[in-house]
């Protein structure tokens, strides 16, 4: 397949476009036209006529910058929709994209995709614009469209202020294995199940269109995000709790995957454990 993808200097976007490389999929850039000022006009210049999927996971992601700067972030991740789904228009192609948590405050647990939305900060309230647009663009143009809304998904690149990633650096340099507050719980996934997952969603014939929840469907405490990466390191640095809530933190993300995982016949191979002990290995930190 010849698949246009955007983000590709992110986290998910990287990740993803090695993989549909690795498994014999042509990848084709595609931030140079979504990061620029939607025009009709522009498209002309672009050959977008032979691409099969639209991967759209390029957006400002920082819900701290979004609530210091909420019009950058609503103008740069709302007129980047707007171009995926012209470029899906064009070329003919189904359209992904990568939304993201949009609950807010879990009424009920586990969270299914019918599961009310309610948007707490800029950036998730743009996700929740972007869906809403691109949803009824497709409606009307007959493209294709699902929409993911991940959870947390993880990996070997370490990027600070998500907790995974806080840990596996103190792990590194040797520091003790700080967290905010013990209780919060997430779900976790492993971006070697999500590559997988992608791989799934784009070979499904017909398309499965839709919303869907993305996670593992198990959520863990920071405190036992942290004890396991200490005993899977035989870490001597202490467990330290610093104190720091976050204003209005949700309390526990429990995931309802049944959806997608009985849609695309997907299930998840790594456990938190599993995934960790990968990147472990991967950063030669596990013996």
């Amino acid at each position: 397949m010849e698949i246009g993808l955007t983000g590709l200097d992110g986290f998910l976007g990287s990740a993803i476009s090695d993989n549909l490389k690795e498994n014999g999929h042509t990848v084709v850039p595609l931030d140079t036209i979504t990061r620029s000022a939607f025009s009709n006009d522009k498209f002309g210049s672009y050959n977008l006529n032979t691409l099969d999927w639209v991967l759209h996971f390029g957006s400002k992601t920082s819900i701290a910058e979004s609530k210091i700067h909420p019009l950058s972030t609503y103008e740069k991740n709302l007129n980047a929709i707007l171009n995926a789904v012209k470029i899906a228009e064009i070329s003919n192609a189904a359209l992904l994209f990568m939304s993201s948590f949009v609950y807010g405050t879990p009424k009920y647990l586990p969270i299914d995709e019918n599961h009310p939305i309610q948007a707490s900060n800029p950036y998730m309230s743009s996700k929740v614009l972007a869906e809403e647009i691109c949803s009824q663009i497709c409606r009307i143009k007959n493209i294709p469209l699902i929409i993911l809304r991940g959870f947390n998904i993880y990996g070997s690149n370490t990027i600070p202020g998500r907790l995974v990633s806080d840990l596996l650096i103190a792990c590194i340099k040797n520091q003790p294995l700080a967290i905010n507050d013990p209780a919060p719980k997430r779900d976790y996934l492993y971006v070697k199940d999500f590559n997988d997952l992608i791989l799934k969603i784009v070979l499904k014939s017909p398309i499965k269109t839709g919303v869907y929840n993305v996670g593992y469907g198990e959520s863990y405490s920071n405190i036992e995000v942290a004890n396991l990466l200490k005993n899977l390191t035989d870490s001597k640095q202490e467990v330290r709790v610093v104190g720091i809530k976050r204003e209005n933190d949700i309390m526990d993300c429990s995931v309802d995957v049944r959806l997608i995982k009985e849609t695309f016949s997907w299930s998840p191979q790594y456990s938190l454990k599993d995934g960790l002990i990968d990147i472990l290995y991967i950063k030669k930190l596990y013996q």
